[in-house]
């Protein structure tokens, strides 16, 4: 069977087409007046130039309305998961300094949460877990004695 570029095309290209038809000839019907020099818009900006556009009344903003908007935007990111992963690593810290016990999987599973955290759209939280929980980590091996 020979292949589709050796068959000769079976069809001729389409025709030109037709030159452009000329304009229909003016419409029967009603000629402008002469001297019509057509509708004037009114000048609508103007008017907004000559007075600017004042309030009545300022517009008071409490300083600490924004400062507690601030620390809710933050205190947010460092809630849910990011909260329990920041949890995990410092108990996976401070657990084996004050006693002889050691949470070799907390870290991991803080880390984890962490990545939970940043999923949902809590960054700050997230990465403070990864931080703390690396440190839990780093801790935990060199209590149990993997790392001297």
């Amino acid at each position: 069977m020979p292949g589709m570029s050796d068959n000769p095309p079976s069809w001729s290209p389409p025709p030109p087409p037709p030159p452009s038809a000329p304009p229909p000839p003016g419409q029967p019907g009603y000629g402008l007046p002469p001297n019509y020099q057509g509708p004037t818009a009114p000048d609508y900006s103007q008017p907004y130039q000559q007075q600017a556009y004042q309030q009545p009344w300022q517009q008071q903003v409490s300083p600490g309305a924004v400062a507690a908007g601030g620390a809710s935007t933050f205190l947010y990111q460092l809630g849910g998961p990011a909260a329990w992963s920041i949890g995990f690593g410092l108990v996976s810290i401070v657990v084996p300094i004050v006693s002889n016990y050691y949470f070799p999987i907390l870290p991991i599973a803080g880390i984890i949460s962490a990545i939970r955290a940043m999923q949902r759209g809590r960054i700050i939280g997230g990465v403070i877990g990864i931080v703390v929980n690396i440190l839990g980590g780093i801790v935990s091996l060199i209590f149990s004695g993997l790392i001297r």
